[in-house]
């Protein structure tokens, strides 16, 4: 079994290797399982293990932070952490995730991550903490009272000690990388990681919404093969969400792909996505008889009986089917969902081709119920036979 301390209530903390109380060792044992119970838990889905004894004020407390550089400066980035905090059977994890207001390097990240649990911890009148890392810098400062260098660790260290002091118990152990995964993935988004090319490819690329370089691993593919940076789409998103405006369309202009929840989940924070998930509800089970906007820079969700009920009451077209958009302004069809057809109906819209349904083409499309008029087969331009036979010959 890893090396691992236990610090009890009223324990010197400055000396980690007093306090190893048979009790808490047997309860830290019941609830982390043993070498061979370990090896098991690895080789199953449940990597941190579903049958830990835990009560009402204990937890399991997994963190991990991360740092990436930002244009290829090593003393300039993002930094985040995160951390997952499992309680007793039927009780929902507590989750922190945060990206920090500054960069720091990496080690500095799974102190604060640390940090902010305990501190978590304590707002939910957790007493006894089970504290999981990947970290041997971090272990080995906190348990074996390694001597570093770094000021900044070592304060970090003590401020930690300060808050496990307040503690029942608090318990540190040295696990694998993998046992990390989830409060690692929370760490990542908060940061606007999302992708993991080759290790060692730093390369970066361009975002066409803020138009600056950015590391490869913060680019994100969607699916209509468009791509952009994660923290542009996490505000873009967040945006429409905030106006009602769901589902959301790719923010490339003409690009008519509804983003999926699962490219939202990549880029979004827990907060965000379930703001996110419970617009969606709303909009799947209140607004099942609204329409879009069809014009691409608005989008907007309407209720076409609002709309109509407003257009009742003005003096503006006096079509059944056509209704002003509140947002842009601008006339709708609510029959066939496009932008108001002048002159035609929606009969006779509906029986245009499709590659015709396009403003400009309905426009031509009058001018081409004149016998002078007709569309080149091979060029599908119109044109207007102004002298000659009706041959024509495109150029």
């Amino acid at each position: 079994m890893e090396e691992q301390a236990i610090f009890g209530c009223g324990s010197s903390l400055n000396s980690g290797k007093e306090v190893k109380l048979e009790e808490d060792e047997e309860e830290f044992r019941s609830c982390c399982e043993d070498e061979d119970d370990l090896k098991e838990r690895e080789d199953s889905s449940s990597k941190e293990g579903s049958d830990n004894k835990l009560d009402e004020f204990s937890v399991n407390l997994f963190f991990k932070g991360v740092s990436i550089t930002e244009s290829g400066d090593s003393s300039a980035g993002l930094s985040g952490i995160g951390v997952v905090m499992e309680r007793s059977a039927n009780v929902s994890s507590i989750q922190v995730q945060k990206k920090l207001d500054f960069f720091v390097d990496e080690p500095v990240a799974d102190y604060l991550a640390l940090m902010d649990g305990l501190l978590e911890a304590a707002r939910n009148k957790i007493t006894r903490v089970f504290a999981f890392t990947d970290s041997e810098i971090l272990y080995n400062q906190i348990i074996n009272e390694e001597k570093l260098e770094n000021p900044l660790l070592l304060a970090l260290r003590q401020r930690i000690l300060e808050h496990a002091e307040d503690l029942d118990a608090f318990v540190l152990k040295l696990v694998p990388h993998i046992d990390l995964e989830r409060p690692l993935l929370l760490a990542q988004v908060a940061v606007g990681i999302v992708s993991f090319p080759a290790k060692g490819d730093e390369s970066f690329e361009k975002c066409p919404i803020c138009c600056e370089e950015k590391p490869v691993q913060m680019m994100i593919t969607m699916k209509c093969s468009h791509e952009f940076c994660s923290h542009c789409m996490k505000t873009y998103v967040n945006g429409k969400v905030e106006s009602a405006q769901v589902p959301i369309r790719c923010p490339q202009l003409k690009c008519k792909y509804f983003i999926s929840t699962t490219e939202c989940r990549s880029f979004l924070p827990v907060a965000s996505y379930e703001m996110l998930e419970r617009a969606l509800a709303e909009a799947n089970i209140l607004n099942s008889d609204k329409i879009y906007c069809p014009f691409p820079n608005c989008s907007v969700l309407l209720d076409p009986r609002e709309c109509l009920s407003a257009r009742a009451s003005s003096s503006s077209q006096s079509e059944n089917n056509c209704v002003e958009c509140p947002v842009c302004q601008r006339f709708i069809c609510v029959e066939c969902g496009v932008s108001w057809h002048t002159s035609m109906s929606c009969e006779e819209y509906q029986n245009l081709p499709l590659e015709e349904r396009d403003a400009s083409d309905i426009t031509l499309h009058q001018l081409a119920q004149n016998n002078r008029w007709r569309r080149c087969q091979q060029c599908r331009r119109m044109i207007e036979l102004t002298q000659g036979c009706y041959h024509t010959t495109c150029w």
